[in-house]
């Protein structure tokens, strides 16, 4: 294979081979405006995109081009102007408790321990059941020994892995990630992209991850949606063909690299 192999663009349905042929995530002709005083704000302009079951699926794009917009329109937390959604062939209507959101600003309760933050989606199974999935799961994120340590006691990138724990521990087909690294310091937050790569091979659950760091998309994805400035648009699609874990190094990944630059407009070769 090329170095140019893994860049090249893809039709804006089409999944990565790298994944589940079955489709899980459909987006059809989304526009979505918000209205102000005296006009309208388009920040979303006929978004279309297909996603894979157990696909890793990264937006990258600049600040305001409508990343996070689309990723609250799928989740079902905000409604498309025109347009539609369906997840499973359904649409979507609302929140999912079977989709879950991890935030950049982690959402952990600081009253409640490491150990009652993850079984915080768990209160209706039995107490056994509780411990051995919350147990397996902080185990899993590398927390194992700080079950009842509190917020305030834990560093950033602790905090972060409770909020992927916990998001996890309710078994979700869909896991939505709105930069839920921006907040971390640049060991922490290579430290986590690390750790949120390793549990998804293991997982392999769905995951749509908003982002507007090159690196990250890169060492993260199976395919990356980039968008254009407001009114978000998808500009292209890159399929990373890259086997994990991706060496920063390669002139391969140098390509990638470049392009992924190229098509968000800034010039820039490594």
């Amino acid at each position: 294979m090329s170095s140019k192999a893994s860049v090249q663009p893809s039709p804006p349905h089409a999944a990565s081979s790298a994944a589940a042929t079955a489709t899980k995530i459909v987006v059809r002709a989304v526009n979505k405006t918000f209205a102000r005083k005296n006009d309208e704000l388009v920040v979303l302009q006929d978004v279309n995109l297909d996603v894979a079951e157990g696909e890793f699926v990264c937006l990258l794009g600049p600040s305001g081009c409508g990343k996070s917009t689309l990723l609250n329109i799928i989740g079902g937390f905000d409604a498309p102007t025109t347009g539609t959604v369906e997840i499973d062939g359904e649409p979507v209507r609302g929140p999912n408790p079977r989709r879950v959101f991890v935030f950049q600003e982690y959402g952990i309760f600081p009253w409640a321990s490491v150990w009652d933050n993850v079984a915080l989606g768990l209160r209706d199974r039995p107490k056994d059941e509780q411990h051995r999935i919350v147990d397996h799961y902080i185990e899993l994120v590398g927390l194992k020994g700080f079950e009842r340590a509190y917020p305030a006691e834990i560093s950033g990138g602790m905090k972060q892995r409770v909020a992927v724990a916990r998001a996890l521990a309710v078994s979700p087909d869909v896991i939505f990630m709105d930069e839920p690294l921006g907040a971390l310091d640049s060991l922490t937050r290579l430290s986590m992209r690390a750790e949120i790569l390793r549990i998804w091979q293991q997982e392999r659950m769905t995951i749509l991850f908003v982002t507007h760091d090159v690196d990250e998309a890169l060492q993260l994805a199976d395919r990356i949606v980039v968008m254009s400035p407001r009114p978000g648009r998808i500009a292209e699609i890159v399929p990373v063909e890259m086997s994990h874990p991706r060496d920063v190094g390669t002139a391969e990944y140098g390509d990638a690299k470049n392009r992924l630059y190229e098509l968000l407009g800034v010039s820039h070769q490594f």
